[in-house]
């Protein structure tokens, strides 16, 4: 059993800052040659320059809107013209939307969440499960949401589709499974980074307070009392897409320092 993703392919649908650089620069430095994906194709070169450099590993930089069904297609299409095979995906790019309440809710701007966190990504699950298939199995490795376990008001739009994708995953890894493809997810708690600390600078200017301390109030709330890094989510990437994970599916993994438990 190989303890390493050595030689192997892996695709990052969503290779933007923080969790998608990091799960890149995880995998080619755990030995795979890498497809990434992202809408931008500056900002995506050069990540591909910097994985390149720092792994020495094939990196290959495919923009994608993967909420174009056909976009998403080409990505796998992609990856097996240039590397042969297919191994691994990571999905991390998500589509979030405005906070409201249910009752206030812009029903179109829902079904845009609806077709982003459920529909296209279950399409390139399928397309990059069928590319596994048909050579040794992989991996497929889904990115959820906190915020769908602990189900906070005006998140309706985006916890209740990340949480239909979770359902749906561990569906796949029961319809896949016997094609050699497991299919997980790995769920972040508070992610350090840019958002982060945008997140609680909004929670300040609503509720008065310090940015600062609010961050570390929440993070004392956790049991290991700190913020998650992008690497730790990348790690547990890396780990269920490798053969140290081979009779690991249909799981949510939880990556979220104590956060929540339960």
């Amino acid at each position: 059993m190989s303890r390493t993703l050595s030689d192997r392919v892996a695709i990052v649908a969503g290779a933007g800052p923080g969790i998608g650089r990091s799960t890149a620069l995880a995998l080619a430095a755990d030995g795979a040659d890498v497809v990434i994906a992202a809408r931008r194709p500056e900002p995506l070169e050069a990540l591909g320059e910097e994985v390149r450099a720092a792994t020495g590993r094939q990196v290959l930089c495919v923009p994608t809107d993967i909420s174009d069904l056909a976009q998403g297609t080409q990505l796998v299409e992609r990856g097996l013209e240039a590397f042969g095979r297919l191994d691994g995906l990571v999905n991390v790019a998500a589509h979030s939307g405005p906070r409201a309440t249910i009752a206030d809710m812009d029903w179109d701007r829902y079904l845009e969440s609806v077709h982003f966190n459920i529909t296209a990504t279950l399409h390139l699950c399928a397309r990059a499960g069928e590319a596994m298939a048909a050579t040794e199995g992989g991996g497929v490795v889904n990115i959820g949401a906190l915020s769908s376990t602990t189900l906070l008001p005006k998140m309706t739009q985006y916890t209740s589709t990340k949480a239909a994708m979770v359902a749906a995953s561990k569906t796949l890894a029961r319809e896949m499974g016997p094609q050699g493809v497991r299919v997980n997810v790995v769920t972040p708690g508070f992610t350090t980074g840019e958002p982060l600390d945008q997140m609680f600078e909004q929670m300040a200017q609503r509720g008065g307070g310090d940015a600062a301390e609010l961050k570390a109030r929440a993070a004392k709330q956790a049991a290991l009392h700190r913020h998650v890094d992008p690497e730790d989510i990348a790690d547990a990437c890396v780990f269920l897409l490798s053969d140290r994970g081979r009779n690991i599916t249909g799981v949510e993994l939880q990556v979220n320092a104590g956060q929540w438990i339960g």
